[in-house]
C-alpha cells in the first residue's frame, strides 16, 4: 500500500516512522561507540603485552651470550630470541600500519588512535630504535650449526715401575689419574657470533628499555582515548533521550487530539449501525478468522436462535446443540473452506451445505421443534486481504414445508405412474411369484422381529437373518426393474447396517425396522392391487375385442382416476400377450435378462446372458436357484465383466458373455453353473479389502493359498467395492448364496483365471434329498 493510500492515519504513521528512526539513530550511534569501546580496551591489553617483548629480546641475548661461553648448547636459546623478535617486529609494523593488529582469537582490530600525530610520532622514534636493533640481531639469528670446535684429549701419564721380585727396593703404588675432558674451542663462526652477541646485549642494555616505554606510552594514549569516547557517548545518550521524550510528548499529544476526533464519529457511527441492526429482519453477524462471532449483531439473531447470549460464542458452539454431529463437521469444513485465498467465492456458494438446514430446538414442553434455517456468507475483506466472513441466516421453515409438500406430492404421484408403467412391462407371473416370495420374506422378518433376545449375540443374530430376507426381497425387486420395492428394501439394509456398526444392542434400537416393515408390507399390497386392476382391465379389453368391439378411451381413463392416459396407453399397447403364461422359469430367464441389461448399463458395460436348463428347476429349488442366480448374474456384471475399453485391451469382445446352465444329474442331484469371461478373482486385492475389513490379519493373508483366499468372497461384509451402491457394496450377495446352498444340503465350487474367466458351480442334492435334509 502507497503511503498515499493512508489517508486520516497518515499524520500518525508519520510521527511513529520519525520517532523509530530517530530511536533507530541512537541505537546505531551507540552500538557503533560501543565496538569502539571494545577495540580500545583489546588494543590496550595488546599493547601491554608487546611492552615486554623488547625485555625478551634482550633476555635471550644475554642468555645466549651466556650459553655460548660455558660451551652449552645454543639452539634453544638462540630460537627464543628468534620469536621474540619477529614476535615484536611484526607487532611494531602492524602498529605503524594504521593501527591494525590481530587479537588472540585471530581478528583484526583497528585502532584509530595510532595514526594520531603524537602516536605516529612515537611509533617511528620506536621503529627508527627497533631498526639499529635489527640490525645488531640481523648476524645472530642467520646463525645456524655449531659454534665450537672440539680438541682431541691430553696423552696420558707413563705408568709406575713394577716391583722388584724380592720387594726391595719397590716404588709405591700410585692410583692412574683420570681422562681429562675435551677442551671446548670456538670456531671461527663461533667467535664471530660471540662478537655479535657482545655487540648486541651492549646495544640492546640501553635500547630495549626505550622501546618498552614507547609501547607503554601507546597504551596509554589508547586508554585515554578511550576515555573521552566514553564521554562522547554519554553526551549522546542523555541528549538522544531527551529528545526521544519530547518527540513521544509531541507524538502523545498529536494522538490525543486525533483519537477524540475518532471516538465521536465512532460513536455516531456505532448508533447508526444498531439503529440497523434493531430493525432488519435478518440474522446477521461476523465471523473471524478464529470463527469467533463479532460484537455487532442484528437483534433477529436473538429470536431466531431462541438465545440472548452471543459473548465469546463461535461458530460450531452456536450449532453444536441444534444440528447433528455429522451436519457440524460438514458446516465447519465448508467455513473453513471458505478462507482460502484462491476460493471461487461464487463456486464455492453452489455446494454450500447450510443452505438449507435443519435445526431443533428444546421447548418448554419437555419435546423440541424442527425449523429450517439458511445461511449465507460473504467474504468480507480489508486492504485486499480477507478480514471476516459476514453471515446472514434466515428461518425458512414456512417455505420448506410448503416446498416439501409440494415435492412429496409430486413425488407420489410420480411414483405410482412409474410403479404402474413398471407393472406394465412385468410378466404377470414372475411379478405375481415376486409378491408372494417377498410376503414370505417379510412376513419371516416380522417373526424374527418378535423373537425375544437379551444377548448381544442373539441380536446380532436377529440383524443377519433379517438381512438376508430383506437383501432376497431386494435382488428380485431389481431383477424385476420394480425401483420403488428395491429403494425401500435398501433403505432397510441401510438401518441394519447402522445397527451391525453400534457396540451394543438393545430391543428398542429394533423400533424402526418396525415402522420400515410396515412400510414394506403397504407398498407391496399397493403393487398387488395395480396388478390385480391390469388383469382386471385386461379381461375387459380381452371381452370386449372377442365381442368384436374396442374399448373406449374414456374407460380407461376413469379406472387410472387421474393418471397421464398418453403415457399408460403407450405402456399397454406393446404386450399384447399380458396374461399368456410362460411359467416361472421362463419368467427367471426374462428375470435374469432384464436384470443383467439394468446393471450393465448402470455400470456402463454390455453383456450377453446366456440362459439354459433352467425350466428343469424343481418346484421345491425354484425359491433358492431364483435367489442364487438373481445374486451370481449380477455379481458377474458389477465385478467380474469389464468395461468395453479394458476388455478391447485384452482383446476380448466389447460385451461380456455371461452364462447360466441348470443340469438335472440324476440321483447325483443338480448342478447350477454361472460363469462370465471377465477379469477374474483378483487375488492380492481379496486379501487386501480382507485385511482392510478387519476379516483376517496381514499376517495370516500371507498364509492364505489360492483357494482359502477365493473362500474370503463368502464371508458376511466382504465386498471389493469402492462405495455402496444398490447393486452391490455390502458384502451379502455371496454370504446369501453360501448360506441357501447350506440349507439345500448343497456345496459351491469355484473356478478363476486372472483375466479371463470366474466360474461357480453349485451341486445340490436329489429331491427326495432335499426334502429329507
Amino acid at each position: 500500500m502507497g503511503i498515499l493510500d493512508l489517508g486520516r492515519y497518515k499524520g500518525i504513521v508519520f510521527a511513529i516512522t520519525g520517532f523509530l528512526v530517530f530511536i533507530a539513530i541512537i541505537l546505531a550511534v551507540n552500538h557503533g561507540k560501543a565496538g569502539g569501546f571494545s577495540d580500545n580496551v583489546a588494543g590496550v591489553r595488546f599493547l601491554e603485552n608487546q611492552a615486554v617483548l623488547p625485555h625478551a629480546v634482550y633476555d635471550a641475548s644475554v642468555q645466549l651470550a651466556q650459553r655460548l661461553q660455558n660451551g652449552e648448547k645454543v639452539d634453544d636459546a638462540l630460537e627464543s630470541l628468534r620469536k621474540a623478535a619477529t614476535t615484536f617486529d611484526r607487532s611494531l609494523n602492524s602498529l605503524a600500519n594504521g593501527g591494525m593488529i590481530t587479537d588472540s582469537s585471530g581478528d583484526i582490530i583497528v585502532l584509530p588512535s595510532m595514526t594520531e600525530p603524537e602516536a605516529v610520532a612515537q611509533l617511528k622514534n620506536g621503529s627508527k630504535l627497533w631498526d639499529g636493533y635489527k640490525a645488531k640481531l640481523d648476524p645472530i639469528l642467520r646463525f645456524s650449526g655449531s659454534p665450537y670446535v672440539t680438541a682431541q684429549p691430553a696423552p696420558a701419564p707413563a705408568p709406575a715401575p713394577a716391583p722388584a721380585a724380592n720387594g726391595k727396593n719397590a716404588a709405591p703404588a700410585v692410583a692412574a689419574p683420570p681422562p681429562a675432558a675435551p677442551t671446548i674451542q670456538l670456531s671461527p663462526r663461533g667467535r664471530r657470533l660471540q662478537t655479535a652477541l657482545t655487540d648486541l646485549t651492549q646495544y640492546g642494555n640501553t635500547v630495549h628499555g626505550q622501546l618498552s616505554k614507547v609501547l607503554t606510552d601507546l597504551s596509554i594514549q589508547v586508554e585515554a582515548n578511550s576515555r573521552k569516547q566514553t564521554d562522547t557517548l554519554r553526551y549522546i545518550q542523555v541528549g538522544g533521550m531527551a529528545a526521544a521524550l519530547l518527540l513521544l510528548g509531541a507524538i502523545f499529544l498529536f494522538f490525543t487530539r486525533n483519537l477524540r476526533k475518532e471516538e465521536a464519529s465512532a460513536n455516531r457511527q456505532r448508533k447508526e449501525t444498531q439503529d440497523i441492526l434493531r430493525t432488519v429482519n435478518e440474522g446477521l453477524f461476523l465471523l473471524d478468522k478464529d470463527l469467533k462471532l463479532g460484537s455487532e449483531r442484528s437483534m433477529a439473531l436473538n429470536n431466531i436462535f431462541r438465545r440472548e447470549e452471543f459473548l465469546d460464542l463461535t461458530f460450531d458452539k452456536l450449532l453444536k446443540d441444534i444440528v447433528p454431529e455429522k451436519t457440524l463437521r460438514t458446516a465447519m469444513d465448508y467455513v473453513a473452506l471458505l478462507w482460502g485465498e484462491r476460493v471461487n467465492e461464487k463456486l464455492v456458494k453452489t455446494i454450500n451445505p447450510l443452505n438449507e438446514v435443519e435445526v431443533h430446538f428444546d421447548n418448554p414442553a419437555g419435546g423440541f421443534d424442527t425449523h429450517f434455517l439458511e445461511f449465507d456468507f460473504n467474504r468480507v475483506k480489508s486492504e485486499g486481504s480477507l478480514s471476516h466472513l459476514l453471515v446472514t441466516v434466515n428461518d425458512v421453515t414456512k417455505r420448506v414445508m410448503l416446498s416439501r409438500e409440494l415435492q412429496e406430492s409430486q413425488e407420489k404421484a410420480q411414483a405410482q405412474l412409474d410403479l404402474l408403467l413398471r407393472i406394465l412391462h412385468v410378466e404377470p407371473d414372475s411379478l405375481t411369484s415376486f409378491l408372494t416370495d417377498a410376503d414370505v420374506s417379510l412376513k419371516m422378518v416380522n417373526s424374527i422381529l418378535k423373537e425375544p433376545a437379551r444377548e448381544e449375540s442373539a441380536f446380532r443374530a436377529k440383524i443377519d437373518g433379517i438381512y438376508r430376507q430383506v437383501h432376497a426381497v431386494k435382488g428380485e425387486a431389481a431383477a424385476l426393474g420394480l425401483k420403488t420395492v428395491e429403494q425401500r428394501a435398501h433403505a432397510f439394509e441401510e438401518s441394519l447396517n447402522d445397527l451391525k456398526g453400534r457396540q451394543s444392542l438393545s430391543g428398542s434400537d429394533f423400533l424402526p425396522l418396525v415402522v420400515k416393515l410396515d412400510d414394506l408390507f403397504n407398498h407391496l399390497a399397493q403393487v398387488r392391487e395395480m396388478l390385480s386392476r391390469l388383469v382386471d382391465l385386461h379381461h375387459a379389453i380381452a371381452t370386449r375385442r372377442t365381442a368384436g368391439s374396442e374399448v373406449g378411451a374414456e374407460k380407461v381413463d376413469q379406472w387410472l382416476a387421474g393418471q397421464d392416459q398418453t403415457q399408460i396407453t403407450k405402456a399397454i399397447i406393446p404386450p399384447p400377450d399380458l396374461g399368456e403364461t410362460t411359467g416361472a422359469v421362463g419368467g427367471l430367464e426374462r428375470t435374469l435378462e432384464d436384470l443383467a441389461a439394468r446393471v450393465a448399463s448402470s455400470q456402463s458395460k454390455q453383456v450377453n446372458l446366456r440362459c439354459a436348463g433352467l425350466e428343469g428347476v424343481p418346484e421345491s429349488y425354484r425359491r433358492a436357484v431364483k435367489d442364487i442366480t438373481i445374486q451370481l448374474v449380477r455379481n458377474a456384471v458389477v465385478h467380474g465383466i469389464e468395461e468395453p475399453g479394458e476388455r478391447a485391451k485384452a482383446n476380448k469382445a466389447a460385451a461380456g458373455a455371461l452364462a447360466v446352465e441348470f443340469t438335472p444329474r440324476g440321483t447325483d442331484g443338480y448342478e447350477l453353473i454361472v460363469q462370465d469371461d471377465g477379469r477374474g478373482l483378483q487375488l492380492e486385492r481379496i486379501k487386501e479389502v480382507a485385511v482392510e475389513r478387519g476379516l483376517i490379519t496381514p499376517a495370516q493373508a500371507a498364509l492364505l493359498d489360492p483357494r482359502q483366499t477365493m473362500a474370503l468372497i463368502f464371508r458376511p461384509g466382504f465386498s471389493t467395492a469402492d462405495r455402496v451402491t444398490t447393486d452391490a457394496g455390502r458384502g451379502a450377495g455371496m454370504d446369501l448364496v453360501r448360506i441357501l446352498v447350506a440349507e439345500l444340503g448343497g456345496r459351491v465350487g469355484l473356478a478363476s483365471a486372472g483375466g479371463k474367466f470366474s466360474k461357480f458351480k453349485i451341486w445340490l442334492p436329489a429331491t427326495q434329498s432335499a426334502v429329507a435334509a
